[in-house]
């Protein structure tokens, strides 16, 4: 009997995993991490989780594991969120800590003490063709995470498990309810951003990042005061407190001066993505459809790739291409690749 170690949070998702799994003949094992050092930042990965994950496995008749990844999360995923920030860009702390955690410290464990697989309750799949492994969208495109995915290395694909990825959220829900799982209905979703409790802003100022004044540029002009690079996002429209008179956004950060220049709705067809995460041989010069944020519409778009950097062109201009978020590479539905988008080039130059 093979043996699979599931990520738990008690949730209707990895709680179905793990229904499904030893449904299919696994021996399966569940797994919940505790992955903060604070009280009053967190959202999931808390003490109610635990002991719902707990009451869950009760039931299904399989052992409950609790693993401690509180250093790995410090540093890959908060210290980078907060980094990002001072440094003018937007981060994606879910793709971080899939990677680094989830699929990193927790799936090696669950490897080290046995088990064949590591699953969770992502809805998404893995697929394999001529001896490549590739993550693949979801069948329900409303709750597809193949983009959270997409920067899990992908020599583990062989070793994981995601058995939601041929179902509806729909189909999920009424097999919970059908083989009477203790989950409550109204336990949230997972949160895009799990440790912070409000806005991210008071999350930078509670975590000692300063608050340092300097200008608002708009037309070449100084129209009013910020609170700190860090405080602002790329493309950011509300809370700028400038009486211009008209709708203005960020779109643009100068380190050097400590200034936040100000313009129209940043428009981009043209971009770069470093730090490459690759899939297959077959990543190369070529046509794909992008994804640039979660849940946003598909780009299509022409890429060619050169020392580890893949220079974007898209079909038509998008205006949520963001530096620190990542950029994901399909072809036919399967993730050929991801990387973190880096300069971002603004298709009206109006600053």
């Amino acid at each position: 009997m093979k043996k699979v170690f599931v990520g738990m949070s008690g949730g209707i998702d990895s709680s179905a995993a793990a229904f499904l799994l030893k449904q299919d003949g696994y021996e399966v094992t569940g797994v919940t991490f505790t992955a903060f050092r604070e009280e009053g930042y967190k959202k999931c990965c808390s003490l109610e989780d635990i002991q719902a994950a707990k009451k869950v496995c009760e039931f299904l008749g399989i052992f409950h594991i609790t693993i401690d990844v509180k250093d790995v999360f410090q540093t890959k995923i908060i210290k980078n969120f907060i980094e990002s920030y001072k440094n003018g860009l937007t981060p994606n702390p879910c793709i971080l800590c899939n990677r680094f955690v989830k699929f990193g410290i927790v799936m090696e464990y669950a490897l080290s003490e046995g088990a064949d697989f590591f699953a969770t309750g992502h809805y998404a799949s893995v697929d394999e063709e001529d001896g490549e492994y590739f993550i693949k969208k979801g069948i329900d495109a409303a709750r597809d995470q193949s983009y959270f995915l997409s920067f899990v290395e992908k020599e583990k694909l062989l070793f994981i498990l995601l058995p939601l990825g041929k179902y509806y959220k729909k189909e999920i829900r009424e097999i919970v309810q059908k083989a009477a799982l203790p989950v409550s209905p109204s336990k949230p979703e997972s949160q895009d951003i799990c440790f912070i409790t409000s806005d991210y802003r008071d999350f930078l100022k509670n975590q000692g990042v300063p608050e340092k004044e300097g200008d608002f540029i708009y037309a070449n002009k100084r129209v009013g005061i910020h609170r700190g690079i860090p405080y602002y996002s790329y493309g950011q429209r509300r809370g700028l407190n400038v009486p211009l008179g008209k709708r203005v956004y960020v779109r643009k950060f100068d380190l050097l001066t400590n200034r936040i220049f100000l313009g129209e709705k940043p428009l981009s067809a043209s971009f770069t993505v470093k730090n490459l995460n690759v899939f297959t041989n077959k990543f190369k010069d070529g046509r794909y459809s992008i994804l640039v944020r979660y849940q946003s519409p598909f780009n299509e778009g022409d890429v060619s790739i050169k020392g580890g950097t893949a220079s974007v062109k898209l079909e038509k201009p998008c205006e949520i291409v963001t530096p620190g978020q990542y950029a994901v590479f399909y072809k036919d539905d399967r993730v050929y690749a991801s990387g973190e988008i880096d300069r971002v080039d603004l298709w009206v130059d109006k600053i």
